[in-house]
């Protein structure tokens, strides 16, 4: 092996390393915290690097149907507007992957809600999540919204009669929606934050500048601002 060869692959090595450790302190730093702007830059990065030299993205760890979920997902979730692109456009999709490829946990999440979201579906529609109508696509996630928000109220009581409207999504109990609350939570925070540490996010929001940054903050209006833009932020 050359020198030159040698290099390489220790760079190689080295930049594995890096992404598994961002991958890793995803989920150690829980869901709450997002992903660190400089690590999200390194992921894109690593994404773009794909691309320069092999024309397009490998789907490294989802399934051509769970890719293409976590695409139309992003699509919901950050829809495209006058301000940018969707989510799916701003490379989302890839950036979770990537992570999930070097994180079992992540991984775990993704493809296990990915199942609970089109048996949910399944229930509404008789099809997958992808295959379904935009319409009742958005009512899934809409009503996984109302129950974070109902979860939160330490008054609710899922024995009521208020909670029969998840019968049509095969939910009666918060033990039966964890995993797709878990799993949409996830979703929502890694898509978002995904977009807006991208090119087109950053765009987006604003940001263009003509100097390198050591570092990459954003000011909380335009956190405010980004998570607004969803139409199944957080309550």
């Amino acid at each position: 092996m050359s020198s030159k060869q040698g290099f390489v692959a220790v760079e190689a090595l080295s930049r594995r390393a890096a992404l598994r450790r961002i991958a890793l302190g995803v989920t150690a730093a829980g869901l709450g915290a997002g992903i660190d702007r400089a690590d999200a830059a390194q992921v894109h990065a690593e994404i773009a690097n794909e691309r320069t030299f092999q024309g397009e993205y490998e789907v490294k760890f989802f399934n051509g149907h769970e890719f293409a979920t976590l695409e139309r997902l992003s699509e919901l979730i950050v829809p495209a507007d006058e301000g940018g692109p969707s989510g799916r456009e701003g490379g989302a999709p890839e950036f979770i992957d990537l992570l999930s490829s070097q994180n079992p946990e992540l991984a775990a999440i993704f493809t296990g809600g990915m199942l609970w979201l089109d048996a949910a579906s399944r229930v509404r529609t008789g099809k997958r999540f992808v295959d379904s109508p935009e319409e009742q696509q958005t009512q899934i996630l809409d009503a996984l919204v109302e129950a974070e928000r109902d979860l939160e109220d330490s008054d609710v009581r899922w024995e009521t009669d208020e909670y029969e409207r998840f019968s049509v999504f095969g939910v009666r109990r918060p033990s039966e929606a964890q995993q797709g609350l878990k799993f949409f939570g996830w979703a929502r925070v890694l898509i978002v934050d995904a977009y807006y540490t991208s090119p087109a996010g950053i765009r987006d929001l604003g940001f263009v500048g003509n100097a390198a940054h050591t570092e990459y903050s954003v000011p909380q209006e335009a956190i405010d601002y980004a998570l607004g833009r969803s139409p199944f932020e957080e309550a």
